[in-house]
């Protein structure tokens, strides 16, 4: 598994199926306790399958949802969202179409990804 550039380095990823900036995708996911996923969407369904640990995800206008081991999330195209492991998580996520990630400050502007990592 790989750091994929413009995600938090504290993920990890790798294909399972497909090629993600280019088509439908699996991606197997992990991050550690306190890995965090600042504000953004993604232009495709993003389909969230917990396999291990805890994580918590906000979904602007939404109740939080917390997830564990088993837990299925769908989040549909253009829906601001965050996400954290609260316990070191691993997870497969699978797109419908190709995998790309857009962050937005909290003012819901779409800002770069430098500019959403780095460190407060």
């Amino acid at each position: 598994m790989v750091h994929m550039p413009g995600t938090p380095e504290c993920f990890v990823m790798a294909a399972q199926q497909g090629a993600p900036g280019k088509e439908a995708s699996i991606l197997k996911m992990k991050g550690g306790a306190g890995c965090s996923v600042p504000w953004h969407w993604h232009p495709s369904t993003e389909n969230i399958m917990m396999v291990s640990g805890t994580a918590h995800t906000a979904i602007k206008n939404e109740k939080p949802v917390q997830l564990s081991a088993g837990s299925f999330l769908s989040v549909p195209p253009q829906h601001v969202m965050n996400f954290v492991c609260v316990r070191e998580c691993t997870l497969f996520v699978y797109t419908d179409g190709p995998f790309a990630i857009h962050y937005v400050d909290d003012a819901g502007k779409e800002i770069t990804s430098d500019e959403a990592l780095k460190k407060k």
